[in-house]
């Protein structure tokens, strides 16, 4: 009996601990900056990426399927002395910085730009921005968003602290309705109001491929949000 429930709780543990995506990139340099702005004009962009491994597929499979399990945020932005293209990310080791968005090689992602949604972008950046070197939330990820800490950052809170309170808003309200999978996000209905979006609901939200659809990395999909799907004004 004891070993079964040893057993129990290391595999409890085991699933809680799967969330976090630990392994390295598979380019492990770091942009040195100074970065500059791409061409045109500044384009924010949600970057969702599909599992690449057992751990970020049990990552998929716990909060809902849709077929992802890592988010990340372009700006725009560009490194100057190698001439790639930069993402802002929180891993479990780093924390928020800066990465390169080829960093995980042929790994599959999503871009959904957001200006479409009536994003800000100067505003959003500026957030993105004040994220930089904020630690990872290791206990919002084992609790899967009920416990969070303002000053540390999971992957998919950055994008979620830093959308505009009305997209907020209208993701739980479709969560509550029913309209994306249960494991997917989190609300709770608290003083201070708190949202937390997994990148399988935020990929799902905003009506992107599943991750099995995904022809290759950087697929653009535009966000249509869950009422434009069904037709509700």
């Amino acid at each position: 009996m004891k070993s079964k429930t040893i057993t129990t709780s290391l595999k409890t543990d085991r699933i809680k601990l799967d969330y976090i995506d630990q392994e390295p990139a598979e380019r492990e340099d770091l942009p040195t900056g100074p970065l500059r702005q791409g061409d045109g004009e500044r384009q924010c962009s949600l970057l969702i990426f599909v599992p690449r491994n057992t751990v970020s597929a049990l990552i998929n499979d716990t909060t809902g399927g849709y077929g992802y399990s890592h988010l990340a945020v372009d700006c725009g932005e560009v490194d100057i002395p190698s001439g790639k293209r930069v993402m802002v990310e929180s891993t479990f080791t780093l924390g928020v910085h800066n990465g390169f968005q080829d960093e995980c090689g042929e790994r599959k992602f999503v871009r959904i730009p957001l200006k479409t949604m009536g994003v800000d972008e100067d505003e959003f950046y500026n957030c993105i921005r004040s994220k930089l070197g904020e630690k990872f939330d290791y206990e919002e990820a084992l609790t899967i968003g009920l416990i969070h800490d303002p000053a540390k950052q999971i992957c998919s809170d950055l994008a979620t602290v830093c959308l505009p309170e009305t997209i907020r808003a209208d993701i739980a309200r479709y969560h509550r309705a029913g309209l994306l999978h249960a494991l997917s996000a989190l609300s709770l209905p608290q003083k201070n109001f708190h949202l937390f979006v997994t990148p399988n609901g935020f990929a799902e939200c905003f009506g992107a491929p599943r991750g099995d659809q995904l022809n290759g990395p950087d697929q653009l999909s535009e966000p249509i949000l869950p009422p434009q799907r069904r037709g509700i004004s």
